[in-house]
């Protein structure tokens, strides 16, 4: 294992000091990590809209309650939302999810005019239901049910302070990688370095809400709330996840930007469905489905509680289990991201019924 200076040594953070606000959680501050270990989860006894309503006002209560913290409008009056849409039609997070959790947020104050939707491409977010077809965009716009939709590869939430370098060298690279990255290299070296973050998440709104799906990926693992805040939240991805012994060390690296630590208030995961093998793309023969909704500030022990559920579904079907401790588990935990160990888990349990 790489040990924390290598980590800090590799990457530059060239990111403002004098950010305009403190954000949801604040700056350097140990209130987020009085929260580390605790995993909501609440029941679901179908995935419709009334039951994922239900369960996610049941466990942004139980947060607000726990935590003190309120998800209303703040200084900025805006919220947004982060999605995944990156392994297709199968396994994006479930629309009945997000119709909740705008719904969940008008009732605190916000105006759809002031809640976003973000994720990585156009057309796969298109193809999940969150964009309208080609045909209609001009008519209907980049909106979900009145909700504004971001792409990071349209450019809109391009800022030239936002990013994260890190030169990533061929020789940690699989052959794979070194093929598809060397055309982009020869073409503008300094541009390869950069992978921007959206800049909207940063600077522009009170707090944003994870909304990661469970999947397994090669270069990491595991797919989950990490990821999704990480390497599924910057432009020019694909360097990391070619490069195996590089991805585990943006994750980290990446999350733990102050900025965007500030602005994460927390992690809410539907189990409609989640890949235990042959990811990122969605393969149904290799999915599964729990009728729960986890819900946790900590990321880390989110996606260690992920890991095990999903070698549980491995074990069953005759494949090898991921490792429990994953290095961008290890490195996370490093930099204070969160609690690693799964035995550390806090679970507070919270059954839901439809709406009447």
């Amino acid at each position: 294992m790489k040990s924390l200076w290598w980590i800090m040594a590799t990457t530059l953070l060239p990111f403002l000091a004098d950010a305009q606000k403190e954000g949801f959680w604040g700056f350097e501050s140990d209130e987020k990590r009085k929260f580390y270990g605790i995993l909501w989860k609440a029941d679901l006894t179908d995935f419709s809209g009334d039951t994922y309503q239900s369960g996610v006002d049941s466990l942004l209560e139980a947060f607000e309650r726990t935590s003190g913290k309120r998800l209303v409008p703040g200084s900025q009056g805006k919220a947004a939302i982060k999605v995944y849409t990156s392994s297709g039609t199968g396994l994006s997070t479930p629309l009945n999810l997000v119709r909740a959790v705008i719904a969940a947020l008008e009732q605190r104050g916000f105006s759809r005019d002031n809640l976003s939707l973000v994720d990585h491409r156009q057309d796969m977010l298109r193809d999940a239901g969150l964009l309208p077809p080609l045909s209609r965009v001009q008519i209907m716009g980049p909106y979900f049910e009145g909700v504004r939709v971001f792409s990071l590869d349209s450019g809109e939430l391009r800022s030239e302070t936002w990013f994260y370098e890190s030169p990533l060298p061929l020789e940690f690279t699989s052959p794979m990688g070194r093929s598809l990255l060397r055309r982009p290299i020869e073409l503008d070296p300094e541009k390869a370095r950069k992978s921007f973050l959206p800049s909207n998440l940063l600077t522009e709104v009170d707090f944003w809400i994870n909304l990661p799906v469970a999947g397994h990926h090669p270069a990491t693992g595991l797919n989950g709330a990490l990821s999704n805040a990480s390497l599924w939240n910057i432009t020019n991805n694909t360097r990391f996840f070619n490069s195996p012994a590089n991805a585990p060390v943006a994750i980290a690296e990446i999350a733990s930007i102050p900025e965007l630590q500030a602005t994460w208030a927390l992690n809410l995961i539907s189990l409609e469905a989640y890949q235990f093998i042959a990811g990122p793309a969605f393969n149904a023969n290799y999915s599964k489905s729990l009728k729960e909704l986890w819900l946790s500030v900590d990321p880390v022990i989110l996606d260690v509680n992920l890991i095990n559920l999903i070698n549980k579904a491995r074990q069953e079907s005759g494949f090898r289990s991921l490792p429990v401790l994953p290095e961008f588990i290890e490195y996370s935990m490093q930099l204070g991201l969160g609690r690693g160990i799964l035995s550390e888990t806090r679970v507070f349990d919270r059954t839901t019924r439809p709406a009447e």
